[in-house]
């Protein structure tokens, strides 16, 4: 069914597993999208898939692209501060040194704008999600990586390498002994706390508590994080022992955010933060006992309301920003 709005935007979402491309109209509607498996056969084949995807989308909601205000990008990569050039992106193979904002220019002659992952996905939440009602949030997303954005007094901090939000990369302990390889190249917080982690984390566990529920997943490396704070909830004590231990380890990170940043919310999003409902309460308890105590009690804690959708609205908001508000 075609919409029935005037005027719309493209907003793509890359990750390093998949690409997401959706027709948003100016209200902040998701009308339709579509996804792939990420291309990994490096930039120029990077480039045509999303062309393609693009066209896909706008031929099968019957939209032309004398429609589109423009396009918004969203990519986990080191991006150049004033062009979009994208430097780097490590989870895209062969992505170094290219004009990806270029590239589309060219092909659909509408503006584009290009931004941190992170940064697109805090936009959606405070476009039309949770974060529509405040002026100073951060979000923590939490899937298979772990990374955030912030709005700050009413607008996007990017920080001087458009990286601010990388948190991920927090350093919790010193002790030498838990700096791993996988630690010391994707960061110590997401080691612990992104999806991977908390999977590899709770085969361990569930090996060492028998008659727990999570050691009756099989086979026992596909026991995810949303299987554990499921078994969790019906009341496993090994489960909540371990889950326990997860949100230990996300409230002290959240604490230092909020001493840091002393924002009004803080949301918890992506496959693994949107899911984490469960340990909430003691999230709550951890930040209330570890951050800086007025804005410690102080601050709203919620889980995301767009899920894995907020990346993909936020690039489309990334539009309306750069040709309005921030020009």
């Amino acid at each position: 069914m075609k919409p029935t709005s005037q005027t719309f935007l493209v907003g793509v979402d890359i990750g390093g597993t998949k690409t997401a491309v959706g027709l948003v109209d100016s209200s902040g509607y998701l009308h339709f999208q579509k996804q792939a498996p990420t291309c990994q056969d490096g930039p120029q084949h990077g480039f045509a898939q999303i062309i393609r995807l693009i066209e896909e989308v706008l031929f099968e909601t019957r939209i032309g692209i004398d429609q589109v205000q423009g396009i918004g990008i969203g990519i986990p990569a080191v991006l150049e501060p004033e062009t979009d050039f994208v430097i780097w992106g490590p989870n895209l193979a062969g992505w170094r040194n290219v004009d990806l904002r270029g590239a589309l220019i060219d092909h659909f002659k509408v503006p584009v704008c290009v931004e941190y992952d992170g940064h697109t996905a805090v936009l959606g939440e405070w476009w039309i999600g949770a974060g529509k009602a405040y002026q100073s949030m951060v979000s923590i997303i939490i899937g298979t990586g772990l990374g955030g954005g912030m709005v700050l007094d009413g607008k996007l901090y990017r920080g001087m390498n458009r990286l601010a939000g990388a948190a991920g990369w927090f350093g919790l302990t010193l002790n030498a002994g838990m700096q791993s390889q996988r630690e010391s190249s994707i960061g110590f917080w997401e080691a612990r706390i992104a999806g991977p982690a908390i999977s590899m984390r709770a085969q361990q566990f569930a090996a060492e508590h028998p008659n727990s529920m999570m050691a009756s997943v099989s086979p026992p490396d596909r026991l995810t994080a949303q299987q554990v704070f499921e078994i969790a909830g019906k009341g496993d004590p090994a489960a909540q022992q371990f889950c326990e231990q997860i949100a230990d380890e996300i409230g002290i990170g959240i604490a230092n955010v909020v001493s840091l940043v002393d924002p009004q919310v803080v949301i918890l999003g992506g496959g693994v933060g949107s899911n984490c409902g469960v340990l909430l309460p003691r999230i709550r308890q951890v930040v209330q006992s570890w951050a800086q105590p007025i804005a410690g009690k102080s601050v709203q804690l919620v889980l995301s309301t767009l899920g894995a959708k907020a990346g993909l609205v936020g690039a489309a908001y990334s539009v309306l920003l750069r040709n309005g508000a921030e020009g």
